[in-house]
């Protein structure tokens, strides 16, 4: 039919409900809300999960110790970029010979094996089951922020093959130094070196600011922290670096670390915020310590 209003120029005036009836109001739909796969975890695992909460610091006192930590850190790497820059440009440093030859000097059978076991659980078969065990280990004691970080450690990889590519230095040879497994790729920087900085710097630092000092947590830093520092020895002595690649692989591998580690503190204080709550979304991710001071502030406060 035709609408002699809508002809006129006049404007339609929308229904009005009749008197007795309601109206409905359609309801907001709620938000969708990411949800963290959830693994079922035996009662063995819950009481590590308690043993854990119970021995962590809180989320805030762990931003606080890992700035002081990262500041340190950052003091001790800037002094070492000139050498990187250095080791750039130049094919052989002076000394590369010299403390290859006196290093390989030393035939010792104990120390050749204990250098190759350090040197082995380098290599891809080995630090791929490695890195997602442990992860797989902190998800499942609820600190799933750090489980994230570890694997993110093995980006360094990437940077390493950006470099090789670069620079494009041969390893040592035969002929030059003993050679106990022949490598064909880029030498500088050293891969072993970089992968181990990252990964087991990052244990170091997540066990140092989020634990409680104790035997356990004390091994574990200390057994970490000499994979750290044998790691070039070792990759010298069994002739797949010179000492100016191991330097190199310190510095890079350190330069990637202190970026992770900057990103990790920019996520922790998020989650964990100095001054009121933490948004809701970031819940999942917070870790058990905070659970623990917040049932000690509800007791004191009921005492």
């Amino acid at each position: 039919m035709f609408d002699f209003n809508r002809k006129a120029g006049k404007k339609t005036q929308p229904e009005q409900p009749t008197p007795g009836t309601t109206t409905k109001t359609r309801p907001s739909e709620p938000l969708p809300q990411v949800r963290l796969p959830e693994v079922q975890i035996p009662p063995v695992m819950t009481e590590a999960q308690k043993a854990a909460a119970q021995s962590s610091v809180s989320g805030r006192r762990a931003v606080s110790r890992g700035t002081m930590f990262m500041a340190f850190y950052l003091w001790i790497l800037s002094g070492a970029v000139i050498l990187s820059l250095i080791a750039q440009r130049t094919q052989f440093f002076p000394g590369d010979m010299s403390i290859t030859a006196r290093l390989q000097k030393y035939r010792n059978p104990w120390l050749r094996r204990f250098f190759f076991g350090v040197s082995e659980i380098g290599f891809v078969q080995y630090a791929l089951p490695q890195t997602l065990g442990i992860a797989g280990i902190f998800w499942v004691l609820r600190f799933r922020l750090e489980a994230l970080f570890i694997l993110l450690t093995s980006s360094a990889t990437l940077l390493n093959a950006i470099v090789k590519r670069v620079i494009k230095r041969p390893r040592p040879t035969q002929e030059l130094v003993t050679v106990v497994k022949v490598i064909n790729e880029p030498s500088f920087p050293s891969g072993h070196v970089m992968y181990y900085t990252n990964f087991y710097g990052l244990l170091i630092y997540l066990l140092a600011t989020n634990w409680r000092s104790g035997r356990i947590r004390n091994l574990l830093i200390g057994v970490c922290t000499t994979l750290i520092a044998c790691i070039g020895p070792s990759r010298v002595y069994l002739g797949a670096h010179w000492p100016s690649d191991v330097a190199a692989g310190y510095i890079y591998g350190g330069l990637w670390f202190s970026g992770v580690m900057a990103l990790y503190l920019r996520v922790k204080a998020w989650l964990h915020p100095s001054r009121g709550k933490a948004p809701e979304a970031a819940k999942p991710l917070q870790q058990p310590g905070d659970d623990i001071d917040k049932e000690i502030k509800e007791e004191s406060e009921r005492d």
